[in-house]
Formats: structure tokens, sequence, C-alpha cells
């Protein structure tokens, strides 16, 4: 399916998201940003890290592991390993898409934040806010890796605009399953049709002001042309990184 000349998303065409045509930002101003070695992830308390799961589903907690924090690119942050990695139980594909998709990660040694190491809001209810924010660390539409965290404002869309632009072989999964759709995910894309995420950028963190609302989670491998991108919504899962987490 296309909106406007661009394609939105193929059966094939998921996960790892990168951000293209990015504003270059400041750890500074987006201090709770965390990269991990293939995704991206969210500092929510000095020991625990927020993610998708499938940027941890593979990882092997028998060796070290770590997590990068307090810096613009993986040179200038500081290494901090982790020892626990806890995924959704009932994280799974449907259809070939994610669902569940968010993981913890929590650290070996407590983080001693600073004006670029701090941890970002929980959302404390369902936000509708339209205009968001996200930083990613990806690949940037050179198709090398990004020097530097970038950042882009998105658009959130409703559940209606956002089946509108899926390709019509989703329409039947999404309408089967509308409420677990609407519960677990947040779509939204960028003004003007242009790109926005891709790969290198799972896991990263969708917000509005200090309040984390999503982590990317999954969209096309052609970033030049996809759109529409599908964040997992942090607030249905308040109860679950509460019980595993104390905090």
């Amino acid at each position: 399916m296309t909106y406007g000349n661009a394609t939105v998303l193929t059966t094939d065409d998921l996960y790892d998201p990168r951000l293209l045509y990015g504003e270059t930002a400041k750890i500074e101003d987006y201090p709770f940003y965390a990269g991990l070695d293939n995704c991206g992830a969210a500092i929510i308390s000095n020991t625990w890290i927020l993610t998708a799961a499938h940027c941890v589903e593979n990882v092997q907690t028998s060796r070290k592991n770590y997590v990068w924090v307090g810096g613009e690119t993986f040179a200038n942050s500081i290494k901090v390993p982790y020892s626990k990695v806890i995924i959704h139980k009932e994280y799974r594909k449907m259809e070939g898409l994610p669902v569940n998709d968010i993981a913890l990660i929590q650290l070996s040694n407590p983080l001693k934040f600073s004006k670029k190491v701090q941890a970002i809001r929980l959302p404390r209810r369902p936000m509708s806010t339209s205009l968001v924010t996200f930083v990613g660390r990806g690949k940037d539409e050179t198709g090398n890796l990004s020097k530097n965290l970038q950042k882009v404002q998105l658009l959130r869309l409703s559940t209606e605009q956002c089946i509108h632009l899926v390709p019509e072989e989703y329409h039947r999964y999404v309408w089967q399953n509308i409420e677990l759709f609407e519960k677990i995910n947040i779509c939204a894309k960028r003004e003007f049709d242009m790109p926005s995420i891709c790969h290198g950028d799972s896991g990263s963190p969708l917000f509005t002001g200090n309040t984390l609302i999503g982590l990317a989670s999954y969209i096309g491998k052609q970033c030049t042309q996809v759109r529409l991108g599908f964040y997992v919504n942090v607030a249905s899962y308040l109860p679950w990184i509460k019980a595993a987490t104390g905090l």
C-alpha cells in the first residue's frame, strides 16, 4: 500500500528502525537515552533500562553485555555492564508482527546521575499528545551509522489513520485484534510525508517533555520509502514494569 508516492510497509520489511533526516541532538537535552550494540533504549532509573524485546531476545547473560549512556556517540559514552534481562512473558509474533515487544535490562552497577545521565519519567496513564519527539542513533540517510544522536518530531496517529496507512494484507489482522492493537501500539509518522526511523533505532524512546510514551518497535526495511512507524505503548505496561522493578 502507498501513502502519496511512498510505500508504507510490507510483510518482510520489519524491525530495526533507524533515523533519517533527523537533527543533531545534545545528550544534555535527552540524558535518558541509552545505546545498545544493535538498538537504543531509555533509562528509567539508576539500575533499570527499558528497550524493545526483540533487541535483547538473543542476549546471552552468561557473557559481558553493555549499555552506553551519557554521550551522543558510542565513543563519548560511558560503557556500563548489565547482568539481567527480563523479556515480557507474552512477547511473541503474530502474523509476523511483534506483540508485547518490551524488555527490561538490569544494570550491574547503579548509574551516577549527572546533566548527561538521567532517568525519564514513566507515564502515569495513557497519553493522547499528538506531537511527540523521538531520538535515536542508528544509520542516517547516507546509509552509514550516525555520528551523533539524532532527534525528530512525529505526529501520533489515531487507530483509523494508522489502519488507513498499513497494507491491506494487515487490515484483517488489525481489525480482528483491534483492542489489543490499540492497547499495545502507538502509531506515528513524520509531517510532510518524510521518512524518519529505521535500522538501529529499535527500542529508542518516543516521548513528550520528560515523559516516556513509546519505544520503537517495527517499521519497513526500505527506510527512505517507509513513512509509518509503530511504537510500544509504554503506559499499557506500567503494572508489568513496576512488578518487575519495584519502581
